[in-house]
């Protein structure tokens, strides 16, 4: 049955409806289009880091092979953010490999786990599409479960993990928002020794956590054991995507395996963009972040009486996970592409595919985001004119 399940989703791979909806689009640039997709946070006018503060060197950077575990400059730069992220003395630019964004590093940690016997993945739904795919891919199962970040997790992952199983968690959670509990590390590590799980911690929103508490990734714990790894990235944190810089922080015996599975796969992560990222990281992203809290606040001003904002703001992320109330989400989505020329990212995205929600951006400036909230309105009710008819 696994079999025939991977044929029939990977075999013969098809783009997905927001690829399509995207390609509409910009097949006819001359339209005036509305495009709200992007769950990636735009920097405030003028306080973008400048490229030209990079160092002099930079230009020799495409002329040489990076070492594949990374560039130092880029290592120290990472674990020098992550002790002031997470508070922890332990981790070093030893226990950082850079890769090719967040996608790769989860790539080379599921396609490791293959290679150590596992054929297993327990991921918290919904998943992005592009994630429970590559578990696929490397050859896990995957069932998906929702998590609440808390230590009622146990009896809901329990009796999942009775087996060797990657176990997948994303905090805060993308499309939800939702943050973990401060005390979530340690119930990770209490269920990591009573069960053969290896933990995957996604936290490539860590800086967008809004709640009365921070709640930081656990670093710490990811370089004292070998089943716990984080992974990160340049995109949502730092508002560059195309970059296509992450990285994977772990122990010593994990990036004793990733290094040559990353040599292997791709020699070593472009040095330009390592180079830069270093410089990024150092320069901060308080103005980034700052950006999606004026996004929030945004929201928040046009919240009261509104039908689609009536719910309390998420803790954490770049996103809404709207909810339209409408049966069919798909086909309301190509309605506002063909009238409205608005762009969404529905619920398709995602893994379990669950019905009626979009995913709207935070991450955008207050304006856009208000004309963008004005134009789903309108598409929402000539939407609802046209099924009554």
């Amino acid at each position: 049955m696994r079999s025939e399940f991977i044929e029939k989703n990977l075999a013969t791979p098809a783009v997905s409806a927001l690829q399509r909806r995207l390609a509409i689009a910009e097949s006819r640039p001359d339209e005036p289009w509305s495009v709200l997709v992007e769950n990636v946070p735009c920097w405030p006018e003028g306080k973008r880091p400048e490229s030209s503060t990079a160092s002099p060197d930079s230009d020799d950077a495409p002329y040489f092979y990076a070492p594949s575990q990374g560039l130092p400059v880029l290592r120290e730069a990472i674990a020098r953010r992550e002790r002031e992220m997470s508070g922890s003395a332990a981790v070093h630019p030893s226990n950082i490999v850079v890769s090719a964004g967040g996608m790769h590093a989860l790539g080379l940690v599921f396609r490791d786990s293959v290679a150590r016997g596992y054929r297993k993945a327990v991921c918290q739904a919904p998943v992005f599409r592009g994630v429970h795919d590559a578990m696929l891919a490397a050859g896990l199962a995957v069932e998906t479960v929702t998590l609440t970040g808390s230590a009622e997790d146990w009896d809901v992952l329990a009796p999942m993990c009775r087996e060797p199983t990657v176990l997948y968690v994303n905090f805060p959670h993308n499309p939800t928002g939702a943050t973990a509990s401060a005390g979530y590390p340690r119930f990770l590590s209490r269920f990591a020794d009573t069960h053969d799980v290896l933990v995957v911690y996604d936290a490539v929103y860590d800086s967008f956590s809004f709640g009365p508490e921070f709640r930081a990734a656990p670093v710490d714990l990811a370089v004292s054991r070998p089943d716990l790894v984080v992974v990160n990235s340049m995109s949502k944190n730092y508002g560059r995507p195309g970059d296509r810089i992450g990285w994977i922080t772990g122990h010593e015996e994990t990036v004793g395996r990733i290094v040559p599975r990353l040599e292997w796969e791709a020699v070593s992560i472009n040095s330009r963009a390592q180079q830069l990222a270093a410089v990024v990281i150092g320069h901060g992203n308080a103005a980034l972040v700052g950006g999606v809290r004026a996004g929030r606040d945004a929201i928040r001003r046009g919240a009261a009486g509104h039908h689609l904002l009536d719910a309390p703001l998420p803790n954490g992320g770049t996103q809404l996970w709207m909810d339209l109330g409408t049966a069919d989400v798909e086909a309301f989505a190509d309605f506002a592409l063909d009238e409205y020329r608005l762009v969404l990212t529905t619920s398709e995205n995602y893994a379990p595919v669950i019905p009626g929600f979009i995913r709207f951006p935070t991450g955008l400036a207050p304006r856009t985001i208000r004309e963008g909230l004005a134009l789903l309105d309108r598409a929402m009710a000539a939407w609802e004119v046209r099924q009554r008819t």
